[in-house]
């Protein structure tokens, strides 16, 4: 089984102000862990078995990462 793995630089951006304290970094394609990426679920209804869409990818079987970076003032102040 293939390894998806990515590494996020961290550094601020060059114009951090007021407005840019935040940023999203957005990883996606993951398989859901919950059923394991099969996006369904094999369920029972009268004596009938029916697909159920998983509840946590919503039947796609993959999951986004949203990362987000919030800066601000460093507390470590060196005189």
């Amino acid at each position: 089984m293939s390894v998806k793995s990515d590494i996020i630089k961290v550094t601020p951006p060059a114009f951090v102000g007021g407005g840019n304290l935040k940023e999203d970094i957005i990883s996606s394609g993951h398989s859901c862990g919950y059923c394991h990426g099969n996006g369904f679920f094999w369920s029972e209804e009268l004596r009938e078995r029916v697909k159920k869409d998983c509840p946590v990818c919503n039947g796609s079987g993959k999951l986004d990462a949203v990362i987000t970076i919030e800066w601000k003032p460093s507390n470590n102040h060196q005189k």
